[in-house]
C-alpha cells in the first residue's frame, strides 16, 4: 500500500508596531511582514519505488479546498479560504489549482494567486486532490458548510475510465520504476485525495499535513528466467492481460467504516465484450541470468479496483528460448497462458500489485532401452 503526504507549509507574519498599537496576529518573537501561506510537498510512500518522496514525482499541481469559522463571531458562517465561494450554491465544486515551480521566490515552490494569510482568531479544515485537473470536484451537500461536513464528498464529474496506458514501453529494473501517471490528455492519471485536516489559526503547525490516498490500484508485471536457462538466450516478445473492468464512478462517502471497501461503483467494462486490453509489445527483450535472480518489469499499469472473476481474465506471455551456440542453435517459441485470478482475487485502491513470472521450463531429456528378442517357436521338423 502506498500513500503520498502533502504539507501545506503554512506561516502567519506580524506587523511592525509602536508602543501604543494594538497588532493583529501579535506575537512577542516575531515581528517580520505578514507571509501567505506557502505550501511544500512530500511522500512518505507511494505506489513506486521506495525512497521516491515528492509529490511533483507523480503530479506537478493539486485542488486544494479550505473554510475557516471564527473563534470570536459565534454568528459568522465558514468562509472559504480556499475553493468556492460561501455563496455559491451546492454541488460540485472546483478547488484552487497550486502548481508546482522550482526555485519559485515565493510562496515557495507550490505557487498560486491571490495569496491567503493565516487568521489567528480561526479555525481551518483543509481537503486536497491531485492533479488539479483530474475529474474530480468536492462535491457540497448545502451551500455554505464546512469542507469537514460529513455530507460534503469527493467524488468524479462523470463515470472514469482507464485507457490501459503502460509506462513500460521497453523492460526496465525495478529501479527504473520511477515514471509516474501525469493524466495528460489521452493517458491514465492516478488519482489521489487528501484526508481532512484541522488546523487552528492562533496555533497553527508550521505545516499543515494533508494525507493523499491513491483511489486506483496499481499493477506490474515482472518476468524472470529460471537458473536452468541460464546457458540459454530467453527474450520475451510480448505480453497481454485481458478483459479488465476499466470504468466506475467514485464516491468518497461510499467507503464503509466497518470494512475496507472501495468507493467506486458502477465498474464495468468500457465494451462488452471488453476490448480494453494492458500489453507489453515493445522491443524484444533478453532476460538477465538467474544468479542473483534480476526480474524485469515489462507492465506498469493503473487498474480499476473489482473483484477478479474465475475464468474473467487471462495473462498471455509470448517469448523464445534460444539454444547452443553458432552455426549450431535452436530457437523455439512458446505461449503462454495464465488465469489472473490464479495470482488475484481483486483489485483495490491504494494497493500495488505485482504479478512476478519466472520461466522454468523442464529439459526434455532421453532414457534409451532395448526390447529383449521375442521367442518364436516353429512348428517341429522330424526327420
Amino acid at each position: 500500500m502506498k500513500k503520498s503526504y502533502l504539507i501545506l507549509a503554512a506561516v502567519a507574519g506580524l506587523l511592525a508596531s509602536c508602543s501604543n498599537e494594538v497588532l493583529v496576529d501579535e506575537a512577542a518573537s516575531n515581528t517580520s511582514a505578514p507571509r501567505a501561506i506557502g505550501f511544500s510537498t512530500f511522500s512518505e510512500k507511494a505506489t513506486r519505488t521506495p525512497g521516491d518522496y515528492d509529490l511533483e514525482d507523480y503530479h506537478n499541481t493539486f485542488a486544494v479546498y479550505a473554510t475557516k469559522k471564527s473563534t470570536v463571531d459565534a454568528s459568522a458562517a465558514e468562509q472559504y479560504v480556499f475553493g468556492d465561494d460561501a455563496s455559491t450554491a451546492a454541488g460540485q465544486k472546483a478547488g484552487t489549482t497550486v502548481t508546482f515551480n522550482a526555485g519559485a521566490a515565493a510562496p515557495n515552490d507550490w505557487t498560486y494567486s491571490p495569496y491567503r494569510y493565516w487568521d489567528k482568531q480561526a479555525t481551518y479544515y483543509f481537503r486536497a486532490y491531485a492533479p488539479a485537473a483530474a475529474p474530480l470536484a468536492l462535491s457540497y451537500a448545502a451551500a455554505g458548510n464546512a469542507v469537514n461536513a460529513a455530507a460534503n464528498d469527493f467524488v468524479t464529474t462523470a463515470a472514469y475510465a482507464l485507457v490501459g496506458q503502460n509506462l513500460q514501453g521497453a523492460a526496465a529494473t525495478e529501479a527504473e520504476i520511477l515514471t509516474g501517471f501525469t493524466g495528460a490528455s489521452g493517458e491514465d492519471c492516478d488519482l489521489m485525495i487528501s484526508d481532512v485536516v484541522y488546523e487552528e489559526g492562533a496555533a497553527h503547525n508550521a505545516d499543515v499535513n494533508l494525507v493523499f490516498k491513491h483511489i486506483l490500484a496499481k499493477l506490474n508485471v515482472t518476468v524472470a528466467k529460471a537458473a536452468v536457462l541460464d546457458a540459454a538466450k530467453v527474450n520475451v516478445k510480448t505480453i497481454t492481460i485481458n478483459n479488465l473492468k476499466n470504468q466506475g464512478e467514485f464516491s468518497d462517502n461510499a467507503y464503509d467504516g466497518g470494512t475496507y471497501t472501495t468507493g467506486w461503483s458502477n465498474v464495468d467494462y468500457s465494451a462488452t465484450p471488453s476490448t480494453y486490453v494492458l500489453a507489453y509489445n515493445g522491443t524484444e527483450t533478453t532476460l538477465n541470468a538467474s544468479t542473483p535472480v534480476k526480474p524485469k518489469y515489462f507492465i506498469e499499469s493503473l487498474v480499476m479496483p473489482q473483484v477478479i472473476a474465475d475464468g474473467q481474465s487471462t495473462v498471455t506471455l509470448v517469448y523464445t528460448i534460444e539454444t547452443g551456440t553458432a552455426p549450431s542453435t535452436h530457437l523455439e517459441q512458446y505461449t503462454a497462458t495464465i488465469d489472473l485470478q490464479d495470482a488475484f482475487t481483486s483489485f483495490f485502491d491504494r494497493y500495488n500489485y505485482t504479478l512476478n513470472i519466472t520461466i522454468q521450463p523442464e529439459v526434455i531429456t532421453f532414457d534409451a532401452g532395448v526390447s529383449a528378442w521375442s521367442n518364436f517357436s516353429a512348428n517341429q521338423i522330424i526327420l
